[in-house]
């Protein structure tokens, strides 16, 4: 099947294919363009910055010189495409430096072109008989995705003006999914009236993920609004929306923001079991991204957040240690002096036997150093526990060092249970554990 070019620029520009994924690289792309609108202003390529959804008004001159720009723009454009093309059709899947380098120029060039100029280009590349309406399709569906970033609503308008070329509709979905999802980064209201107003019109190309896209985006800004979308569009894997709402999160002010839109959208959720898995869920996100953040960081949210007892305990649950952290440790001992002795045993249990299983030298060398007490028996008996599929007779050493009583004498069991047993040497090393220990 042929890659279409649109998807092949993307790919190599370090995108990992069209929708908002694609927006994302482009978003990071513009941040670079300032040289290439300068070279584009040579050509008459001219965008106003205070107002970049606007046309330029110039003097006859000068729009002459920026037509000229457009068309000039444009047949660059399809012999870009054309190369691209013969490098896919010859194998090709790795852009020498010069190549890559002409990429990201070109990238950042469409990236200077305003809504006037994207019109005037796309009806260039409409009107060229020289091309196939495949390659067409993917041209004119990577100009409006490269506008998407910078006036969302101008190729949403675009887009409705060049439908009846995009007789592929997986192009034509991605292209509407990747400016909706910018728009509605923009301006969710906008982007959900416009899909309420011709969302019948286009009811083949807004699927699941176009809706996917559209709340993802939201909620970078605007997360309260983002879970009143996953209602007024009806998702059918609400969960999957959900948790695109959380993974924006990335600042505190956000991840407050994010929480009390779920607690709100909690409020409309009927069922009692959904609802609980649904808070869990979504917490556990909230959980993952702050632990990223470091241990400091989270503490300060946490210190702020107000979270419920239930909500507490969902946020326990979602914490997950991370490999080659210097804050895993942090958590344990957090986890011991926040959490009641009921609580906290279990909690240690879980985070320190996932922690050994990621890194089992660097959770070993903690409990070398670790204080004394109910936190480090906790901790080494998951330790031991967990590396006895591995170590058994380090899990043993460690075992040992608990305190006489009902704890240890678990713990001995369980490594004895979890003992490798791949020979007879191995078989024999348990045998000899168990009758140490007074194991049957």
């Amino acid at each position: 099947m042929r890659i279409p070019i649109v998807v092949s620029v993307v790919i190599l520009a370090g995108g990992t294919g069209l929708g908002w994924q694609a927006h994302q690289r482009l978003a990071a792309v513009r941040q670079t363009h300032q040289q290439l609108i300068n070279e584009a202003a040579q050509l008459g390529i001219a965008v106003d910055r205070t107002h970049p959804a606007e046309p330029v008004h110039p003097t006859k001159h000068g729009r002459e010189n920026r037509e000229a720009g457009v068309q000039l723009a444009a047949a660059e454009f399809i012999t870009f495409a054309g190369e691209m093309e013969a490098f896919k059709s010859r194998g090709g899947n790795q852009l020498d430096a010069a190549m890559q380098k002409r990429l990201v120029a070109f990238i950042d060039r469409m990236m200077a072109l305003n809504s006037s100029q994207f019109k005037a280009l796309i009806s260039e590349v409409g009107a060229n008989e020289d091309i196939n309406d495949g390659v067409r399709q993917d041209l004119i569906g990577f100009s409006i995705m490269t506008l998407a970033n910078e006036q969302p609503q101008a190729a949403v308008a675009r887009f409705r003006e060049s439908r009846g070329l995009f007789t592929d509709a997986q192009i034509g979905g991605k292209v509407l999914s990747t400016s909706l999802a910018c728009w509605a980064e923009d301006d969710p209201l906008a982007a959900l009236k416009w899909v309420r107003h011709h969302g019948g019109k286009y009811s083949d190309l807004i699927t699941e993920d176009t809706k996917l896209g559209m709340i993802s985006g939201a909620a970078v800004q605007y997360p309260k609004f983002a879970f009143k979308l996953i209602a007024e569009l009806g998702l059918n894997d609400a969960e999957h929306a959900i948790q695109g709402v959380v993974d924006a999160a990335k600042t505190d002010r956000e991840r407050s923001a994010t929480l009390a839109g779920l607690r709100g959208y909690l409020a409309t959720v009927t069922d009692e079991s959904a609802r609980e898995e649904t808070a869990s869920r979504a917490i556990h996100g909230l959980a993952l991204g702050i632990v990223r953040e470091g241990f400091e960081a989270a503490r300060q949210w946490l210190d702020t957040a107000q979270l419920t007892p239930a909500e507490f305990e969902f946020f326990t649950d979602g914490l997950t240690p991370l490999a080659k952290s210097a804050d895993n440790g942090r958590w344990v001992e957090w986890l011991g002096t926040t959490l009641p002795p009921s609580q906290s045993d279990e909690k240690i249990r879980g985070y320190v036997s996932a922690w050994t299983q990621i890194d089992y030298k660097a959770a070993g060398k903690w409990l070398s150093t670790a204080s004394d007490g109910q936190v480090k028996n906790a901790a080494i008996c998951a330790y031991a526990e967990t590396v006895a599929r591995y170590e058994p007779q380090v899990a043993a050493q460690w075992a040992l060092t608990l305190p006489v009583g009902d704890e240890r004498d678990a713990t001995l069991k369980q490594i004895l249970a979890n003992w490798p047993r791949n020979d007879q040497a191995s078989i024999d090393a348990a045998a000899a554990f168990a009758k140490e220990n007074g194991i049957e």
